[in-house]
């Protein structure tokens, strides 16, 4: 039960709740969307979205989830669709307390083209003024309608982005998604990450350079189906970094398959560094792809076995990281947690 619900709020952390639409980067909509950025748009309408945004903030904020649903679609403004939401603006609300909140950006997304039921990508490519960058966004099956995505920092002892996808409805900015994402880990922010990612590239260590700057990825991006200049430069270091084993990627079925001393082979499906439940500490969080075991003992020793071939098969791994964290995944089953100290791991 625990590591359900640790993975529950990892998963709602990293994607956000997005009150019935599916949002995913893909390949170009069939039908052309607009994009206008807070340069460019009407005062009136910046400061609109900007203040529909600072009052939601404040609502999660201070843990109303019943304010948020006032203000969120018809559609999805129900208890049994908003359910997800209300469980994640409680958790967050534990993360901002004491945090100022500030609108830092604002764009309004045009998909009044659209046609009902069409379920194509909405891209939207907003060049930023006075330079050559830009930010996009590619939303997969979004309904026809006039949309804001707008960001707001939580500052503090440990940042926090608040991010909203806004409908306009009869002329009033609601809810149509909410991401929250930390803006920092282990004390250090996304760029910070990025650099050292580079100076451990620098260094031929690439296994820990590879997951600091996924790290950086995490931390930088605002929500799963935005990216920018700047984010696709990253991509482009980390894969050029990237080790041997990853060039390729991993994934549930293309795992990466590291043989113990014992003899053992081991199936991982995802390796990647994370923040500690408290921010204070970077962890090293590994996906096992194995049998479902009864006995939690020998599934736990299975586990500490896996992550004991992985850091010695990649000795680098064990100095930037303070815990590792081995979910397996069993077919049929809810993913299975054990957590040990790397310094344990001799």
């Amino acid at each position: 039960m625990i590591s359900q619900k640790i993975e529950m709020r990892r998963a709602l952390t990293r994607t956000g709740a997005l009150l019935g639409l599916v949002l995913v980067v893909a390949s170009p909509a069939a039908h052309a969307q607009a994009c206008t950025t807070q340069a460019r748009m009407s005062d009136g309408v910046r400061s609109d979205l900007s203040t529909q945004a600072l009052t939601l903030a404040q609502f999660i904020k201070a843990g109303d989830a019943a304010k948020v649903e006032a203000a969120t679609i018809a559609d999805f403004a129900s208890q049994s669709a908003f359910a997800a939401t209300a469980s994640l603006i409680q958790a967050t609300a534990l993360k901002l307390s004491g945090d100022t909140l500030r609108v830092t950006q604002v764009y309004e997304l045009d998909a009044r083209a659209r046609k009902v039921g069409e379920t194509s990508d909405a891209d939207f490519s907003c060049a930023l003024t006075g330079t050559t960058s830009e930010a996009d966004f590619s939303i997969s099956g979004l309904p026809p309608g006039l949309y804001g995505f707008a960001m707001v920092e939580a500052s503090g002892d440990r940042p926090w982005l608040l991010a909203f996808l806004l409908r306009q409805d009869d002329g009033v900015w609601k809810l149509a998604g909410f991401y929250p994402r930390a803006r920092s880990a282990a004390g250090h922010e996304g760029l910070w990450y990025w650099t050292a990612a580079r100076d451990h590239a620098k260094a031929k260590e690439l296994w820990v350079a590879s997951l600091f700057y996924g790290e950086a990825d995490e931390l930088l991006r605002p929500a799963n189906f935005a990216t920018s200049t700047n984010l696709d430069r990253l991509r482009s270091e980390q894969r050029a970094a990237a080790p041997p084993e990853l060039i390729n990627d991993i994934g549930p079925d293309n795992p990466l398959i590291v043989k113990g001393a014992d003899g053992g082979e081991y199936r991982f499906g995802s390796i990647a560094a994370g923040s500690s439940e408290d921010g204070k500490q970077l962890n090293l969080i590994l996906h096992l792809r194995a049998d479902f075991i009864a006995d939690p003992q020998a599934a736990k020793a299975r586990s500490i076995a896996a992550a004991k071939a992985l850091l010695d098969a990649h000795k680098e791994l064990r100095k930037d990281f303070k815990d590792v964290w081995v979910f397996v995944d069993s077919p049929g089953h809810a993913p299975a947690l054990t957590v040990q100290a790397i310094a344990d791991l001799s």
